[in-house]
């Protein structure tokens, strides 16, 4: 039998190894975030980017938080390497690690007026604990068979699974904007175009004011009232 995972204490190795990729929305969260906790080297580059040719502008559907100068998460306490936002909202791949995506493809569908995805998920042996711990052939049952996954790390296949509910509500609320009219979309790929990038989240929102962060993350405007009441 596969032995369960967890995480070592004090380990903070994953908060070191590439900026993490995060949705839309948790760039709002984690910017509050960091304003409260006095977090100053924030900083997010865009990751997969579509375009909206009817608006003029290219769209963010996902982020990279950057580490900082010091090659770290700047959430990550320096001294016992804990994160400063563990308890108050962690991202989504922080999470699910060390159970990530290995390939995420998008469909951009013009015909059809579609959004879409597929992901491939890997359990990542950057992680000390995997890489020590576990044989090629438990990785790839992990791989291969979710159940099994689920047994060893329920809860890092939980926090992918609501990755893809995320992931899902951006594809969806997009293709419906794109069929109703609002909007009408392009693969970025191969697009050198100068038109500015605007967080999907808030694209969205242009079109859909009543959606809030917590459709997304539910009860983050409650943790975001007690970090700032």
């Amino acid at each position: 039998m596969v032995i369960p995972f967890k995480c070592m204490p004090n380990c903070g190795y994953c908060c070191t190894i590439s900026p993490v990729t995060v949705f839309p929305h948790e760039v709002i969260i984690l910017t509050r975030l960091a304003e409260e906790l006095d977090v100053r080297d924030l900083t997010f580059k865009p990751g997969y980017v579509i375009t909206d040719v009817k608006n003029g502008v290219r769209v963010a559907l996902s982020y990279l938080m950057q580490l900082n100068s010091e090659g770290i998460c700047p959430f990550l306490n320096k001294d016992d390497k804990t994160c400063k936002v563990h308890s108050l909202y962690k991202p989504l791949t922080c999470r699910s690690f060390p159970y990530l995506p290995r390939v995420i493809r998008y469909v951009i569908d013009p015909e059809l007026k579609l959004v879409d995805f597929t992901v491939e998920f890997v359990v990542s042996t950057l992680c000390p604990v995997i890489r020590n711990n576990y044989t090629q052939d438990e990785l790839e049952a992990m791989i291969n068979n979710v159940n099994i996954a689920i047994k060893v790390m329920p809860k890092e296949v939980a926090a992918a699974e609501e990755a893809i509910r995320a992931r899902k509500l951006y594809a969806n609320t997009l293709t419906a904007l794109w069929r109703a009219g609002y909007i009408e979309l392009r693969s970025s790929e191969g697009n050198n175009t100068n038109w500015p990038i605007i967080n999907a989240f808030e694209y969205i929102r242009q079109f859909i004011p009543h959606i809030t962060l917590d459709q997304f993350t539910p009860n983050i405007t409650q943790v975001l009232r007690k970090t700032n009441p």
